[in-house]
Formats: structure tokens, C-alpha cells, sequence
């Protein structure tokens, strides 16, 4: 009779080359979710002459594109895209950051960690607010 593997034999290969991702893939989900239900409200509100030329489906699922989702709310009108080009200019750095945090921090333990979580978190965020901050210039 063999020994039965443990728990402890398991952990390795569950963590992965980044750590344990399943913080990584809450933070981004939990985030994505919530930017995801504020695009689909912004672009729901407004005169019914508005929403019937606005693609609300599509934008909401490119949520993700952050700062680029007031162009694509408004069909890629060119002030709309220079925009969001400007402001994905400044936001670039975030998920930079976020990137880099993941790569660097992931595989800690403890507090390194926890930090690496934190800047993967504050990242996304930031790159994804820059999606409700160009509705300002989009629907302004």
C-alpha cells in the first residue's frame, strides 16, 4: 500500500507560477461586475432619442477597454475618441501597475501579498473608472 498524497503535495501546483490567483480573479471579477452594471446604467439614461442610437450591449461588454468605452458608447465619434486616448494616456500606468504587481508580488506570502493584491486591485480600478470618467465627456 502506497502512502495517500496529502494537501500539502497539492499546494504547488494549485498556486501556479503568480501565486494563488483566486484574489487576483475576485478583484477583477468583483470590479469588472460592478463598472459593468454602472456602464449599462449610463448608458440606459437619457431621452429615448438618445438610447436608440446608443450601442448599450456592446459597451457594456467593453467594459473592459476602461477609458475607450465613452468613445464606444458614442459609435467612435472622433472628439469621443480623442478623448479617451487622451485620458487612457494618463491612466496607462495602472494597469501597469497592476501588471507588475501581479508578476513581482504574486507568489508571496503575508504581507508582500496582500500588497500585490492591493496595487492588482487599485489598478484595475483605475483603469476602469477612466470608463465612467469619459461618459462625462461622451454624453456631456
Amino acid at each position: 500500500m502506497g502512502i495517500a498524497p496529502s494537501e500539502r503535495d497539492f499546494e504547488g501546483a494549485r498556486r501556479g507560477a503568480c501565486g494563488d490567483a483566486s484574489a487576483y480573479r475576485l478583484s477583477f471579477l468583483v470590479l469588472l461586475l460592478g463598472f459593468s452594471a454602472l456602464t449599462f446604467a449610463a448608458t440606459s439614461t437619457g431621452s429615448p432619442s438618445d438610447l436608440a442610437d446608443r450601442p448599450r450591449v456592446l459597451t457594456t461588454l467593453l467594459t473592459v477597454t476602461g477609458p475607450f468605452t465613452g468613445a464606444i458608447a458614442r459609435g467612435g465619434q472622433s472628439c469621443c475618441l480623442e478623448f479617451s486616448t487622451w485620458l487612457a494616456m494618463w491612466l496607462a500606468p495602472a494597469p501597469v501597475v497592476a501588471l507588475g504587481s501581479r508578476l513581482l508580488l504574486g507568489g508571496r506570502g503575508g504581507a508582500a501579498g496582500a500588497v500585490g493584491v492591493a496595487l492588482w486591485t487599485l489598478g484595475r480600478f483605475v483603469w476602469l473608472a477612466g470608463g465612467i470618467v469619459s461618459f462625462g465627456h461622451a454624453f456631456g
